[in-house]
């Protein structure tokens, strides 16, 4: 039923869970899996960064692949990894799964029904987007 599974992970605890619905998912269905992670800074602030901090921004995303990818670990299944940088965390996931995946897998923050109308939310946003299945784990 699935054969390339995308699942989006910031490191936080949902995220997280949704790495292992993922990795449970994948197994079931011997499909490839991509692990993606997106560190989005403002233009507007773009001057105001400095080099270093950019590059902390990149090390803390290879440290949550890093991290996620372990999950996997004695799964039979090996996750590829994406690292974003400089596009919104919905739109590099939607312009990713354009690539051909079969199934998008994102946590969610569990904002109430307030919040999620004032923010917005990244998980909303992909599923409302999205042309294919979205999972959303909470």
């Amino acid at each position: 039923m699935f054969k390339k599974i995308l699942v989006a992970t910031d490191g936080s605890e949902n995220a997280m869970r949704a790495v292992k619905a993922g990795k449970e998912i994948a197994v079931r269905f011997e499909a490839e899996i991509t692990l993606i992670y997106a560190a989005y800074v403002p233009s507007m602030y773009d001057d105001d960064l400095r080099p270093e901090i950019r590059d902390a921004l990149r090390e803390d995303g290879r440290r949550i692949l890093n991290t996620a990818s372990h999950l996997f670990t004695g799964s039979g299944i090996e996750p590829q990894t994406r690292l974003l940088f400089d596009e919104k965390a919905e739109e590099g996931i939607l312009r990713t799964a354009e690539e051909g995946f079969d199934l998008i897998i994102v946590g969610s923050r569990g904002l109430d029904v307030t919040e999620r109308k004032a923010l917005g939310s990244t998980s909303m946003r992909v599923l409302e987007k999205s042309n294919c299945p979205v999972l959303i784990v909470h």
